[in-house]
Order: C-alpha cells, then structure tokens, then sequence
C-alpha cells in the first residue's frame, strides 16, 4: 500500500495512473489487459521451422545453425507426434540421440517415447540411470509408464537407477511407477 500511494502521489499524473491501471497490475488476477505482447523473432523462425518440417521440409533445409538450446526446445514443442522415420530423419541429420545438452536430451527421448522411436531407447535408458534431476525423470517415467510394456521396462530401469536418486526424487518416481519397498527386495 506504501508504495502505491507514493507511486500516485510522486511518480504518476492522475492520467498515467488512469492509462497504466495500476491498481489492476498491483491488485488484480493474472497478467493485466494492458500489458506488452513480447514478440520474439527467434521463437518464430523456430515455430516455423518445425512447422515447415512437418509439412516435408528436409532437415538438412532447416535453419538451425545458430540455434541455442531454447530454440530446440522450443523446435520439439512445436512438432506433432511424429512418425519414425521423421524421426529419424531428425536424428540423423542433428545426432539429438547422442546430444550432450540435458536439456535437448530430454525434450528430444520426450519426443521419443511419444512417437514410438527405438533406436532413442539406449539414450534413454543412460539419461535415467545416470540423471537425478527429478524435472527430468518424472516425465520421463510418467511417459514410459503409459502402457503396459513401458511401465514394466521403467520398472527394471528404475530397480537399477533408484539406488542413486535423491530421496525426492525416489519418493517422486516410486508414486509415479506404484514402487513398493519390497519389490526392490524381491
């Protein structure tokens, strides 16, 4: 409140005050009517990119040599589920499988388990056993855990990985996958 009536009574006309809304930047919900639209150039060309790519672009056509790891990101968020051989595709033209960025990494074995992409799944299982960023594992496994098969293949992975995990991260994934203590026993 201090900061307000100073804010009127010292830095604003009574028409900024009325112009800016301030009262519904301090006191109203969610992000006011008047705040700036940021446009980003480097977020469009990566939107369009991937969409470009969906439409049959090949990916030695893409444009993405000054790509940072947002712009990837942003890349794989874009695309749809995609069919193998896009994927590989993919792969082969930017070795994402083999990508020494985490971050990458793991938007990519995201993309990955979503469309079914087996040759990711070597990385993958390295990515869990040797990460412990539970921002990480917990999509990861939610995602592997979505059918049958992948939640008894995240099941042995994680029997193997577990021991090395943080203890929320333990807790975080053994709710995720229904572990039980005893089945690390048995």
């Amino acid at each position: 409140e201090n900061f307000v009536e100073y804010l009127k009574q010292n830095l604003l006309t009574p028409r900024e005050q009325t112009a800016i809304r301030v009262d519904e930047w301090v006191y109203g919900p969610g992000v006011p009517s008047n705040a700036p639209v940021v446009q980003s150039e480097r977020i469009a060309r990566a939107r369009a990119q991937a969409e470009q790519f969906v439409w049959g672009r090949p990916p030695s056509e893409l444009e993405t040599e000054e790509w940072g790891t947002q712009e990837w990101l942003l890349f794989f968020r874009a695309l749809p589920k995609l069919t193998a051989s896009q994927m590989a595709d993919l792969d082969r033209e930017f070795d994402l499988t083999q990508s020494g960025n985490s971050e990458i990494l793991f938007a990519w074995l995201m993309k990955a388990l979503e469309s079914g992409y087996t040759p990711a799944d070597e990385a993958l299982e390295t990515f869990l056993t040797s990460m412990g960023r539970r921002k990480f594992l917990e999509p990861l496994y939610k995602e592997l855990a979505k059918t049958p098969a992948g939640l008894e293949r995240a099941r042995e992975i994680y029997s193997r990985a577990r021991p090395t995990y943080h203890p929320v991260s333990q807790q975080t994934i053994d709710e995720v996958l229904g572990w039980k203590e005893e089945k690390a026993a048995a």
